[in-house]
């Protein structure tokens, strides 16, 4: 089975019948929707039409949320419905940047991800979806898909059907007769004046969706919506920050000792063994923080007693945990072996999140190919910067390290330069209208200030500048390197996040 619905636009009213049906039906708390109508309007005084779309889950063939989900708490049943495990949840957040439809949302009470399920405790009983039911036009119409006699299966073969954001090939099964492009497209519009009915959007999201008003190419304008918010903030954003010093720290050394000329044995130990244990300080500050983002963070071992293998979220844990056994050995032995392993499970450590934003398929600025490479070169800044910060406090470190940090630094800025300056160009394949839209807001829009001020011309610019002409500044360009690399990956965070997806 796939159960899905047909929503026939030609008939739909705007009522919000079918909203109230399903916040009655599941106890969806205030403020929260697994269903809602969004209203555009397009044209001009005098000629403007309204438009209605009914908005909700697709339960999606492929479903990005169940990928993304690290305990299994997201799945997909055998009717085609996807659920969530309420028993399982931790509360990451990660699903909801998974739905390219904006169509899950925390129950900020339970701290469990919550969402339409077609009210499945009702088709069990032979009984059709509450918002079906309650529709006073019978503009929703629930079915299974693969049932070649179902109405919705031969509505679908009769043509004429859309769905929301084909590009992002999920294989959603909800589809649309007659509805207005615009009311499924959020690309198509910006915002209204003046919402009706509805308290508009406000903070960052309202400052980024002003520009797009005033700089797209939007033909509609949202007049109704639910509202949304920023789901990852400060956290997830010094997160991406203190594991890029964690997987930099301990393979900069190495390579800087490797580069360098022979080292003093007892000096070459004890940089291994400070750059190990600042490594851990940090990673051990990273696991925090990601566990202070959850909203069940007491489940947090629920990622490693019920994994998703599929879930980069699940991987990064345990290619952390590698690498956190390579850092322990580190203070006590050094080896060929536990080198190589820094290199590469420090590499790892920098670069999976770019795999867990890719499954992000909600938000197409996270997916942007190349990220992995970047986040690399991040922690080859952040490494060598905190080495360079660590000898200006008095730590004694390997004279050859040091003689190597300048070079090491000066190359990684110019990749995280010559990285910025290809954003534009490294486009998520079939998404890259979405994307522009979310460049844009950095190259152009509310964040360009900081990201060319701060993150280019203070964290990289300056910094590329001292070390040609006073390398004995090193630390004041280590600082302002850190700095611009916090600003940068904050930056990235909060604009991939403040556009709205439905």
């Amino acid at each position: 089975m796939q159960l899905g619905f047909v929503i026939d636009h030609t008939r739909c009213i705007g009522c919000h019948a079918c909203t109230v049906a399903c916040k009655s039906e599941n106890h969806v708390p205030v403020g929260n929707f697994r269903t809602w109508v969004k209203y555009t309007e397009g044209g001009t005084f005098p000629s403007v039409r309204r438009g209605f779309s009914v908005l909700r889950c697709n339960q999606c063939t492929g479903a990005p949320c169940v990928e993304i989900c690290p305990v299994t708490a997201l799945s997909k049943h055998e009717n085609g419905i996807v659920d969530v495990d309420p028993n399982a949840c931790i509360g990451c957040k990660s699903c909801t940047h998974a739905c390219p439809y904006d169509a899950i949302y925390i129950n900020e009470e339970s701290g469990i991800a919550e969402k339409c399920h077609f009210c499945e405790h009702r088709i069990e009983r032979g009984l059709a979806p509450a918002c079906a039911v309650v529709c006073p036009t019978e503009a929703i119409i629930p079915g299974d898909f693969n049932d070649p006699e179902s109405r919705v299966s031969q509505l679908r073969s009769n043509g004429g059907l859309t769905v929301r954001k084909p590009e992002a090939r999920t294989g959603p099964n909800v589809h649309y007769i007659g509805v207005n492009s615009a009311g499924i497209t959020p690309g198509e519009t910006n915002l209204s004046q003046g919402f009706i009915w509805s308290v508009p959007p406000s903070g960052e999201r309202a400052v980024a969706q002003s520009y797009e008003a005033e700089h797209g190419q939007e033909t509609a304008r949202t007049t109704y919506d639910v509202p949304r918010s920023q789901i990852w903030g400060w956290r997830v954003s010094t997160y991406l920050w203190t594991k890029s010093i964690a997987a930099g720290v301990l393979p900069v050394a190495f390579l800087a000792q490797a580069m360098g000329a022979d080292a003093v044995p007892s000096e070459a130990d004890f940089t291994r063994f400070i750059a190990a244990a600042v490594a851990l300080v940090f990673l051990g500050i990273t696991g925090l923080l990601l566990i202070a983002d959850l909203k069940r963070p007491e489940r947090v071992l629920y990622i490693f007693r019920r994994p998703n293998w599929d879930s980069w979220l699940v991987r990064g844990s345990f290619i952390i945990l590698g690498y956190s056994a390579v850092l322990v050995a580190c203070l006590f032995v050094g080896s060929w072996l536990l080198e190589w392993g820094a290199y590469i499970l420090g590499g790892w450590t920098a670069a999976y999140t770019a795999y867990l934003f890719g499954q992000a398929k909600g938000r197409v600025l996270w997916m942007r190919p190349g990220l992995a490479i970047h986040l690399v070169i991040q922690a080859g800044i952040a490494g060598a910067s905190v080495l360079a910060l660590m000898d200006t406090l008095g730590v004694a470190l390997d004279s050859s390290l040091l003689a190597s940090l300048p070079k090491i630094l000066t190359v990684c800025l110019g990749g995280h330069l010559l990285a910025i300056l290809l954003e534009g160009r490294m486009v998520p394949k079939g998404r890259e209208e979405e994307y522009a839209r979310a460049a844009r807001l950095l190259s152009h829009g509310p964040y360009a200030r900081m990201h060319w001020g701060v993150g280019v011309a203070l964290g990289i610019l300056l910094p590329l500048a001292i070390l040609a002409g006073s390398p004995p500044l090193l630390p004041v360009a280590a600082i302002l390197a850190l700095g611009g690399l916090l600003v940068e990956e904050d930056l990235f965070v909060r604009a991939g996040q403040a556009l709205p997806i439905s």
